[in-house]
């Protein structure tokens, strides 16, 4: 089985849809369509968050991909790749919320050369032209601050410099710019913040580790670093589990997990069994 298909197993395994799948991962679903069709595959930081989220492992994923141990060495190319095949799967891989700031970064560049031209030509102008050129400079920079972070902090700010450069290209008073700038920028805060948050956070799934951390767990091998051996029960799962501190710990013994290394979970006995 290759690939793609034990990927579309391992997700409808789980009981997501492809939808579902791409927006935990923050890609598209075209992109999720096209590693379960054996047409590409994911990121490393995306494979460990699907092995992770998912409970599988990578000799899982790709046991049919790598070579086996004894057979002979096959000597193989790299497929060439274009580079607009590079863009296309740039993009794919994109969340719609990356696409839709890659769209508004795009749209400001575009604006940059008529803006440059427009500015040579004023900047001896008045105080209106002046501040025709501020606000253009906070479009740009508030722009490429949203675009750094990515986690909706000055987008909104965009939209009050856009009403305030129309005012001023229509000749209002400074005090009117400020004041719709502040305005409009906290309207799209009150309007649509609470809306993007919604949007974002649903894509936000506890994985797990954010499950079975700092959690208490039964241990049902007994924990030996030294043979080594050791398996604890925990979220519905049976894991395997080392001792942190080296100690044996005895079957049937509560545990706490204090830290994760792949599909293995790192455990100490709790403290008031001892």
């Amino acid at each position: 089985m290759a690939f793609g298909e034990r990927l579309q197993e391992v997700r409808k395994r789980s009981g997501l849809t492809q939808e579902e799948f791409a927006e935990q991962l923050q890609v598209s679903r075209q992109a999720v369509s096209k590693w379960e069709s054996g047409r590409g595959y994911p990121e490393m930081e995306k494979l460990l968050y699907i092995c992770n989220r998912c409970g599988t492992t990578m000799d899982e994923l790709f046991a049919d991909e790598l070579p086996k141990k004894d057979a002979p060495a096959v000597p193989t190319t790299l497929p060439g790749r274009t580079l607009g095949s590079a863009v296309s799967d740039f993009y794919s891989n994109l969340s719609p919320y990356n696409k839709l700031i890659g769209l508004i970064l795009l749209s400001v560049i575009a604006l940059l050369g008529p803006a440059y031209v427009y500015c040579m030509r004023v900047v001896k102008g008045g105080a209106d032209d002046v501040m025709m050129l501020i606000w253009i400079g906070a479009i740009v920079v508030f722009g490429i601050a949203e675009a750094a972070t990515a986690g909706l902090v000055s987008i909104w700010f965009v939209g009050g410099a856009v009403a305030a450069l129309l005012t001023a290209s229509f000749g209002g008073p400074l005090w009117l710019q400020f004041l719709l700038f502040l305005g409009v920028s906290a309207v799209l805060v009150v309007a649509t913040r609470p809306i993007a948050r919604r949007m974002l956070e649903k894509t936000i799934t506890p994985t797990n580790a954010d499950r079975v951390l700092r959690h208490t767990a039964r241990v049902t091998e007994t924990v030996d670093n030294d043979r080594p051996s050791g398996a604890v029960y925990i979220d519905g799962k049976t894991w395997t589990a080392r001792s942190e501190d080296g100690t044996v710990i005895a079957k049937d013994r509560t545990v706490e997990v204090v830290r994760m290394e792949g599909v293995k979970l790192y455990v100490t006995e709790k403290k008031e069994e001892k």
